[in-house]
């Protein structure tokens, strides 16, 4: 049992390392946006990145998805938001078929303070969740990963000026 809790940590890590792209610096902003809180409180920004940003899709693999805070949020925050907007752009049976893994996912947001921030890199079937670019989880799956992005990227988003923006539909 310790040794399975070992491994976990120390697969990501390796993944990050031998594939260097979900830290690499090979990555190139494509759009930005405020992430703003109650509609009008700028809490943050976010970005999308990939390595190449002319492309149809940008929410294709690989991408990725930073939010830099500049204050304290804690990360039952994140959860209880992630599930709130999992639930609201996805159908009743995708969201209770995945629910156990977004439960689980979720479970590794962290407490955060001003400069901290989140990145979800999806990539070779599977969307990674850092911290400061240190890696928490990881969850296996295009199906997992492109309903994940749906907090953001939906019908029902966080915020349609965020989703907007960083589809670069100011």
């Amino acid at each position: 049992m310790a040794t399975q809790s070992l491994i976990r940590p120390l697969l990501l890590s390796l993944a990050c390392l031998l594939g260097n792209t979900a830290q690499g610096n090979d990555w190139q902003l494509c759009h930005r946006s405020d992430v703003k809180a109650l509609r009008f409180i700028t809490v943050g920004e976010a970005r999308l990145l990939r390595q190449d940003c002319n492309v149809d899709d940008l929410l294709a693999a690989p991408m990725r998805l930073e939010f830099s805070y500049y204050r304290e949020v804690p990360g039952d925050a994140f959860a209880k938001a992630a599930m709130n907007f999992l639930e609201k752009n996805l159908n009743d049976r995708d969201f209770e078929q995945l629910k156990p893994r977004f439960e689980g996912f979720n479970s590794h947001y962290r407490d955060i303070g001003d400069g901290d921030t989140y990145a979800m890199v999806y990539q070779d079937e599977q969307l990674l969740l850092m911290l400061n670019d240190e890696p928490l989880t990881n969850e296996q799956g295009d199906r997992f990963a492109r309903a994940y992005l749906r907090i953001w990227f939906g019908e029902n988003p966080y915020s349609n000026n965020l989703k907007e923006a960083l589809l670069g539909n100011p």
